[in-house]
């Protein structure tokens, strides 16, 4: 599978309890850094994977993101970005 991305300097794969394996449990989350070759507002995308492929998730406006962290507390789940 290809993924698009904008000068991508980061990924991070995560899984999330309780997310349902119908609608499957594992995330790649990409940090693009710039688009156009010069604006750094750009959305960063998160994909959940469906058994099959990655299908876009959710995207999160970011500016020039250089970096994912997943990490969990008391149970719940947390995605950081480094812009």
């Amino acid at each position: 599978q290809s993924i698009p991305t904008h000068a991508a300097l980061d990924w991070e794969w995560f899984s999330v309890e309780g997310a349902g394996a119908a609608h499957g449990s594992g995330f790649l989350v990409v940090a693009n850094y710039l688009s156009n070759g010069s604006n750094f507002d750009t959305d960063s995308v998160i994909y959940q994977w469906n058994g099959t492929a990655f299908a876009v998730f959710q995207l999160i406006p970011t500016h020039g993101a250089y970096g994912w962290e997943h990490f969990s507390i008391d149970g719940i789940s947390y995605l950081a970005v480094a812009n």
